[in-house]
Protein backbone atom coordinates (compact mmCIF):
# COMPACT_ATOMS: atom_id res chain seq x y z
CA UNK A 1 0.00 0.00 0.00
CA UNK A 2 1.46 3.08 -1.28
CA UNK A 3 -0.05 5.11 1.75
CA UNK A 4 1.45 3.48 4.28
CA UNK A 5 5.13 4.15 2.92
CA UNK A 6 3.74 7.77 2.07
CA UNK A 7 2.71 8.16 5.92
CA UNK A 8 6.44 7.00 7.04
CA UNK A 9 8.41 9.39 4.70
CA UNK A 10 6.06 12.33 5.96
CA UNK A 11 6.87 11.40 9.41
CA UNK A 12 10.94 10.75 8.46
CA UNK A 13 10.58 14.06 7.30
CA UNK A 14 8.86 15.77 10.41
CA UNK A 15 11.12 13.84 12.87
CA UNK A 16 14.29 14.55 10.60
CA UNK A 17 13.56 18.06 10.25
CA UNK A 18 13.89 18.47 6.73
CA UNK A 19 10.12 20.31 6.62
CA UNK A 20 9.08 22.31 9.55
CA UNK A 21 5.52 21.38 9.78
CA UNK A 22 2.48 19.26 8.09
CA UNK A 23 1.47 23.06 5.84
CA UNK A 24 4.94 22.69 3.82
CA UNK A 25 4.26 18.64 3.05
CA UNK A 26 0.43 19.68 2.02
CA UNK A 27 1.59 22.24 -0.18
CA UNK A 28 4.27 20.62 -1.73
CA UNK A 29 1.63 17.71 -2.62
CA UNK A 30 -1.57 19.83 -3.34
CA UNK A 31 -3.12 18.31 -1.04
CA UNK A 32 -5.06 19.43 2.52
CA UNK A 33 -3.27 19.60 5.73
CA UNK A 34 -5.65 17.13 6.97
CA UNK A 35 -4.78 14.88 4.26
CA UNK A 36 -1.00 14.75 5.52
CA UNK A 37 -2.47 14.40 8.82
CA UNK A 38 -4.42 11.38 8.11
CA UNK A 39 -1.59 9.92 6.36
CA UNK A 40 0.89 9.97 8.16
CA UNK A 41 -1.27 8.13 11.22
CA UNK A 42 -1.03 4.87 8.75
CA UNK A 43 2.83 5.11 9.94
CA UNK A 44 1.31 4.13 13.42
CA UNK A 45 0.27 0.70 12.46
CA UNK A 46 0.34 -2.21 14.57
CA UNK A 47 3.56 -4.22 11.85
CA UNK A 48 1.41 -7.15 11.74
CA UNK A 49 -1.36 -5.31 10.02
CA UNK A 50 1.21 -3.39 7.77
CA UNK A 51 2.10 -6.82 6.70
CA UNK A 52 -0.94 -8.42 6.26
CA UNK A 53 -2.29 -5.46 3.90
CA UNK A 54 1.18 -5.43 1.85
CA UNK A 55 0.58 -9.29 1.28
CA UNK A 56 -2.88 -8.66 -0.03
CA UNK A 57 -5.04 -10.63 3.70
CA UNK A 58 -6.85 -8.11 4.62
CA UNK A 59 -10.50 -8.70 4.47
CA UNK A 60 -12.95 -6.84 1.13
CA UNK A 61 -13.74 -3.46 2.48
CA UNK A 62 -10.48 -2.47 5.01
CA UNK A 63 -8.67 -0.46 2.71
CA UNK A 64 -6.66 3.07 3.51
CA UNK A 65 -9.43 4.39 4.94
CA UNK A 66 -10.44 2.08 7.42
CA UNK A 67 -6.50 1.70 8.57
CA UNK A 68 -6.50 5.58 8.71
CA UNK A 69 -9.19 5.46 11.99
CA UNK A 70 -7.87 2.38 13.55
CA UNK A 71 -6.64 3.43 16.68
CA UNK A 72 -3.21 4.40 18.25
CA UNK A 73 -2.60 1.45 20.27
CA UNK A 74 -1.18 -2.03 18.44
CA UNK A 75 -3.62 -4.27 20.86
CA UNK A 76 -6.76 -2.32 19.66
CA UNK A 77 -5.96 -1.89 16.23
CA UNK A 78 -7.12 -5.56 15.13
CA UNK A 79 -10.13 -5.48 17.56
CA UNK A 80 -11.58 -2.16 15.77
CA UNK A 81 -11.42 -3.35 12.44
CA UNK A 82 -12.93 -6.60 13.05
CA UNK A 83 -9.86 -8.81 12.52
CA UNK A 84 -7.95 -11.52 14.20
CA UNK A 85 -3.97 -10.81 14.87
CA UNK A 86 -1.93 -13.32 12.70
Amino acid sequence: MNAIARGHRWLDEIVSGSVTDIKQIATRQKCSARQVNMTISLAFLAPNLVRAAVEGRLPRGIGVERLRDAPAEWSQQFEALGLNPQ
